[in-house]
């Protein structure tokens, strides 16, 4: 529960540094994903005495939750570091993935409580529509990249972002499969 209320916070801080450009915000998060990965080695998922594979491939995404976390903090400190901007649609597709991925926290937060089957259903149709749409955007901005309307180093840093949150829906969504099977 604490690992998650944590990811939504690491999130809310993204967020908020998407139109703010603030560091401050990125450096907060930081600290916060240090607090992640120290949650994470307390669960001693990774024990030698645990033999079980579903447990030890959560906390193995667990750690890649955390890693991309991380990976989008740098990203984000980069762009801003560096004076890349984003269109204003871009802009509003980001707050929509990471937004949607808060909500996927949430929501993995609770079945993890209830292993209620339309929960999980739930979490994996909408980490699904959410690696779609994912792709989608990344259509749209080559479009965008082709017609001059977004600068190629934008295209990369937008790239990025784009397939790392699509990472972390991927194991948001596997992990609410496997969360499943400990009932």
């Amino acid at each position: 529960s604490e690992f998650f209320r944590d990811i939504e916070e690491v999130l809310k801080l993204i967020f908020d540094s998407i139109r703010t450009e603030n560091l401050v915000h990125l450096n907060s998060a930081e600290i916060t994903i240090a607090k992640i990965t120290t949650l994470i080695k307390s669960y001693k998922i990774y024990d030698n005495g645990c033999n079980d594979a579903t447990r030890k491939d959560i906390g193995s995404r667990l750690d890649k939750i955390t890693i991309n976390l991380g990976r989008l903090v740098n990203i984000f400190k980069d762009k801003i570091s560096k004076g890349i901007l984003f269109s204003e649609k871009a802009l509003r597709e980001l707050e929509y993935l990471i937004g949607t991925i808060k909500h996927l926290s949430k929501c993995l937060r609770d079945v993890a409580t209830t292993k209620n089957d339309v929960l999980i259903k739930y979490i994996v149709d909408t980490a699904n529509a959410l690696e779609n749409t994912a792709t989608n955007f990344a259509l749209e901005h080559e479009e965008r990249l082709a017609s001059g309307i977004c600068q190629p180093q934008a295209s990369a840093v937008f790239i990025d972002l784009l397939n790392t949150l699509k990472e972390n829906s991927y194991h948001f969504k596997e992990m609410g499969r496997q969360i499943s099977c400990f009932r």
